[in-house]
């Protein structure tokens, strides 16, 4: 069940705080060359694992054109050499690890503040739902990035030893083989941080890091629900003051609830395109100059962050995103609905990852209350068989039109007036549905009456499979782990064995 909070004050900010200052600059850094851009924190290990392998290939054996041209000058060895030059760039690394372990730290320390700031002005930031598991998302995070920077010290101070003691000796060798798995296991370790990434510059940086515990089953304020269940705590704290200040500027005769989602209706129309001068002629017939300039220039929540939380909406549930704008293309071109006084639209992703987001859409175009009972069936998920009873409210107004409409037009005889009414009068299922194997799989919808009659039924094709990015990093992540774990315990047994002349 789907419990709705409500922040009494706002958020104050700490945009102009040393603490965001500092991130801010070291946040650029890290985006062009650190952690993205040139990817130094991947780059330069992989480089420095290749050349300190190359050292210990070369003991004792140094290529001709070396001996005869380059070691009388330098009087070095090539493996002497391999392995100063990949443990110089060891060091890179670990000064670019702990940079951007640094950062990170910047980051929750931040957070850390907003939320103390929050508890200071009575809010209740930490009970809103998502905020445990986005806390223990940051936590972890934290802890990975504090085991791969240790792991990495420890490899570059072995490989100091190694360089006193040389390769020639068994403890040299022995240091060298866990100094390397050493190197393997931080690199390991970083590649897990890559995922759930945060910051707080930006406004939406804690998106990442958080995974709504629960959502909605039937979408009162379409809209609204929608992007509200994507919102991170500390966003939807601002979303709820602005929501409500908006509302406060909600001109006379129109509801708030209408008001509110002819607006995100209306965003959604700006993300997909439409210009700007029409989008604020769409917000004048709901809101009056003043509530305008509220949202709009609102700093905490500019329209760039707005496109920027439908993009991420979007790319959560674009079963629900297709639905509606089918429905809206409906509208436009003055197709009939699917029932002669029911409209009923069901859609799921087409390629289902982690979980399976399935919206169906019902609206009563007739003048009396219908009751209809909504059924998915489904070998390939859990749960197999979902049932619900639904009592369709008559429609308040003849939302649905068998006419073309406008896209926009002076009130709400245009495709966002009808659209926000049938959205708001009608009824949206919202079911999650977790598959059981990988492959294709089937959905079966079904809309009968209480007597089992059928009204309508549809048949969803999708194709179940992991998600190929996060899988291949997650692979990889495991193995250099597991090896670089099995390289330290093997080098500390050699030692071992070495010490006791065993």
């Amino acid at each position: 069940m789907f419990v709705s909070e409500t922040v009494d004050s706002s958020l104050p900010s700490v945009l102009e705080s040393p603490l965001l200052e500092r991130e801010r600059f070291l946040l650029s850094i890290d985006n062009q060359i650190l952690s993205s851009g040139l990817r130094l924190t991947m780059l330069l290990p992989i480089f420095s694992l290749f050349i300190l392998l190359g050292s210990w290939a070369y003991e004792g054996t140094d290529p001709n054109w070396w001996e005869s041209s380059i070691e009388p000058s330098l009087g070095q060895s090539f493996s002497t050499s391999l392995l100063l030059l990949g443990s110089v760039v060891g060091l890179g690394w670990l000064f670019v690890l702990g940079l951007h372990r640094y950062r990170i730290s910047l980051s929750n320390s931040a957070f850390t503040q907003a939320i103390k700031i929050s508890q200071e002005q009575h809010q209740s930031i930490e009970a809103l739902h998502g905020y445990d598991g986005m806390a223990h998302r940051i936590q972890s995070q934290i802890r990975l990035h504090s085991l791969s920077f240790t792991s990495a010290v420890l490899g570059c101070t072995g490989f100091g030893f190694v360089l006193l003691f040389g390769l020639d000796t068994s403890l040299g060798r022995n240091i060298f083989i866990m100094s390397w798995g050493l190197h393997m296991l931080a690199l390991g370790l970083h590649m897990s941080t890559r995922q759930h990434r945060f910051n707080m510059v930006n406004k939406s940086g804690l998106l990442d890091a958080f995974e709504a515990p629960v959502h909605p089953s039937t979408l009162e304020s379409v809209f609204d629900d929608m992007i509200r269940t994507q919102l991170d705590p500390l966003l939807r704290s601002k979303y709820d003051l602005l929501m409500r200040t908006v509302q406060s500027h909600v001109k006379r005769g129109v509801k708030h609830d209408f008001a509110r989602e002819k607006i995100l209706m209306t965003l959604y129309r700006h993300y997909n395109g439409m210009d700007s001068k029409t989008m604020k002629l769409e917000f004048e017939e709901v809101i009056k100059e003043d509530g305008i300039q509220a949202l709009l220039d609102e700093e905490s929540f500019s329209l760039e962050l707005w496109l920027e939380l439908i993009e991420h909406a979007r790319n959560q549930c674009p079963a629900f995103f297709r639905l509606v704008d089918r429905i809206e293309q409906d509208m436009e071109f003055g197709r009939p609905s699917a029932l002669k006084d029911l409209v009923f639209e069901v859609d799921l992703e087409n390629v289902v990852t982690k979980r399976a987001n399935l919206f169906v859409f019902m609206h009563n175009l007739s003048k009396k209350s219908k009751t209809v009972v909504f059924r998915v069936q489904s070998p390939d998920f859990r749960p197999h068989e979902i049932s619900m009873r639904y009592e369709l409210a008559p429609g308040k107004e003849v939302w649905w039109s068998s006419e073309s409409l406008p896209i926009s037009a002076e009130g709400n005889e245009d495709v966002l007036g009808k659209m926000t009414g049938l959205l708001k009068d009608g009824t949206m299922a919202w079911q999650t549905l977790l598959p059981e194997r990988f492959g294709d799989a089937t959905v079966s919808v079904r809309l009968e009456e209480p007597s089992g009659d059928l009204l309508i039924g549809r048949q969803i094709n999708v194709n179940v499979r992991n998600e190929f990015k996060s899988r291949l990093r997650r692979s990889i992540s495991v193995t250099s782990q597991l090896l670089g774990s099995l390289i330290i315990g093997f080098g500390a047994v050699l030692e071992l064995l070495d010490i006791f002349n065993v």
